[in-house]
């Protein structure tokens, strides 16, 4: 159900509101409205359902509830729809956002509409927060530019949406990252692909330094990995060696236009076979 289509067809409640058409965001607003101010006892489940209109209009029925008193109340309530055109059906952007919204309205809905779920959900909560309209519409841009902004600094995960091997890189990020119980908990799903990536970095509030740190270890593991495959034969060995012994080593690959490794495994090849400078 849209949170902003028209439906046409009258029933009890386009009578009593004297408004022919339907408004699924103003059905959930009101609904809302008469739920968390005017103790309105609706079952939780029809807020968004198919149902949430017979159950408002039993309540007006009852209570007499004067329809100048609601429309002036939406007046006060809702910003325009096309403040709030920017907001997607995508679970991204939901996750982000609710974070924030919740943070900023103090909102909490009832338990149990579980009919709200995604766009509808969001912008039931901007609807029925309780604050000046000029401040709501004001807050509602603000989170536009903030997400745009956020947005643009996905540049810095471009390396993980390669098509090819994106979703393995993916997956090398999340072998590093669940061994760092700072960055990961028990209730942190794995990581398989690149929007899933850039939902556990939206999550995580990691500093610019910090997270570019973090990019970079991922990156090393994954070069490491991918020399392991191409060379299946070989290990990479970490030793400490002199500073003068690493001149040398230097000298002797320039020397030979030989790679260091190249100069090491002769070496060491050379000298398993002769024994000549071991062997004393």
């Amino acid at each position: 159900m849209s949170s902003v289509s028209n439906l046409k067809g009258a029933d009890a409640l386009s009578e009593l509101l004297s408004e022919p058409g339907r408004n699924a965001r103003h059905d959930i607003w009101l609904w809302l409205y008469l739920y968390m101010t005017q103790n309105a006892r609706f079952d939780p489940r029809t807020c968004g359902g198919l149902t949430m209109r017979d159950e408002i209009a039993v309540f007006l029925k009852r209570k007499k509830y004067a329809t100048y008193r609601i429309a002036r109340e939406k007046d006060r309530s809702l910003i325009p729809d096309e403040s709030l055109t920017w907001i997607d059906e995508d679970e991204r952007q939901y996750q982000w956002l609710l974070g924030r919204l919740t943070r900023i309205t103090e909102v909490k809905l009832p338990r149990g509409v579980v009919h709200l779920k995604g766009r509808e959900h969001l912008i039931a909560i901007i609807d029925i927060w309780n604050v000046d309209l000029g401040e709501k519409a004001y807050e509602a841009e603000d989170l536009r530019k903030e997400w745009l902004r956020h947005k643009a600094k996905d540049s810095a995960f471009e390396w993980f949406g390669d098509k090819k091997e994106g979703a393995k890189r993916c997956a090398c990020a999340w072998e590093w990252l669940e061994k760092d119980n700072r960055l990961v908990s028990r209730r942190d799903t794995p990581i398989t692909n690149y929007k899933e990536l850039l939902m556990f970095f939206d999550g995580a509030r990691l500093g610019r330094n910090e997270q570019k740190a973090i990019i970079n270890e991922i990156k090393k593991r994954w070069n490491r990995k991918q020399l392991d495959v191409r060379n299946p034969d070989k290990k990479q060995l970490n030793v400490m060696i002199p500073i003068a012994v690493i001149v040398q080593l230097d000298e002797l690959a320039a020397k030979h236009k030989l790679k260091r490794p190249q100069v090491i495994e002769r070496l060491i090849t050379g000298e398993f076979e002769a024994g000549i400078h071991l062997d004393y």
